[in-house]
């Protein structure tokens, strides 16, 4: 009788890097209402719909 050898497993995909968005109007973020000019991090996906929807905007870069 023959066996396989072993296959090495697959290693699970990275996770993916959140982005740093600012908020453009108020917006509830995490259960919590969060002022304009507020910046968070949000899944980039999540980043991209809030843009189309017009509720962020790229974060202010600090000089």
């Amino acid at each position: 009788m023959t066996t396989k050898p072993a296959q090495p497993r697959k290693k699970p995909p990275a996770p993916q890097t959140l982005e740093r968005v600012c908020l453009a109007r108020e917006h509830e973020h995490q259960g919590v209402l969060r002022a304009p000019g507020t910046e968070i991090e949000v899944h980039p996906e999540t980043a991209r719909w809030l843009r189309a929807v017009g509720v962020v905007s790229n974060p202010k870069t600090k000089e």
